[in-house]
């Protein structure tokens, strides 16, 4: 297996689609801002044109018929400018929308440069040094409003695979598994450690379903060994390593870590799948 090595590029599609999945996120925000700033316009022009109507009132009182010259007479039959409240209000509606989606969009993109969470996985392997060896949907417990959105997401961030029930990237991703271990007929693989970052009901479950797939081989339960002291000593006793981690969830410097200590008890790590 070859070393994994540091790589920073920011994909800027995937920095993308980051944004847009947040985008109920946006919305409010933009919204929000949007009536603060429509709100505080509407009453600022209401008090300066009320200012400009006291502020000509009291020049009329204080100026004598007798000294005003010809202009001066022209200019107060003049009519003040009063600015339109409810079109200086929209202006600034728009403004405030623009500012708001502006800055959750910086939020998020300062929270996927510098959370370290695992975000793209395309290219997993040169990052990390093993093989991706599945990817698994995310399970969508409960319907939300727009849901119709997200889907749209998610098609252009899975493309054609976007297509594949989630059942069927599970079977996918045990073939695979079930290669990697008789990939070295040399080194049998008979005991398998699932290890991974991220605890979640999600991963347990896609861990079960994995198990049920491939035959032949005893697989441990979920284990966090980067957490756990028992669970570290008890790699040992297993030929081989598969992580399983979590995309938004698994931080990218634990996941190196927990290779290190695989590699320095000398377990064979088969690879990693990303739901």
């Amino acid at each position: 297996m070859e070393g994994y090595q540091e790589v920073n590029e920011i994909n800027l599609i995937d920095l993308m689609l980051y944004c847009l999945k947040r985008w109920r996120w946006i919305v409010v925000c933009m919204i929000f801002l949007a009536i603060v700033a429509g709100v505080y316009k509407y009453q600022a022009t209401i008090t300066d044109n009320q200012f400009k109507r006291e502020q000509q009132a009291r020049e009329s009182v204080l100026e004598s018929v007798e000294d005003k010259t010809e202009k001066e007479a022209e200019a107060e039959n003049e009519q003040i400018v009063l600015e339109d409240p409810v079109t200086s209000a929209v202006t600034f509606a728009v403004v405030g929308m623009v500012g708001g989606v502006c800055i959750m969009c910086l939020i998020f993109c300062l929270s996927y440069v510098m959370g370290g969470k695992l975000q793209d996985i395309s290219n997993f392997q040169r990052k990390f040094g093993i093989p991706l060896l599945g990817v698994i949907r995310k399970r969508d417990a409960r319907k939300k409003v727009f849901g119709f959105v997200d889907r749209w997401i998610c098609r252009l961030e899975e493309g054609p695979c976007a297509k594949i029930p989630r059942n069927e990237q599970i079977k996918i991703a045990a073939v695979n598994v079930q290669n990697a271990i008789c990939k070295n007929p040399d080194k049998l693989v008979k005991r398998v450690m699932l290890a991974g970052t991220a605890a979640s009901n999600d991963v347990i479950e896609i861990c079960e379903e994995l198990v049920e797939e491939i035959e032949n081989v005893t697989f441990s339960p979920y284990r966090q060994v980067v957490f756990h002291a028992a669970a570290l000593k008890k790699m040992e006793y297993y030929e081989g390593i598969l992580f399983i981690e979590r995309q938004g969830e698994s931080y990218e410097k634990l996941i190196r870590q927990e290779m290190d200590l695989a590699l320095d008890r000398k377990v064979r790590v088969l690879g990693a799948i990303v739901c």
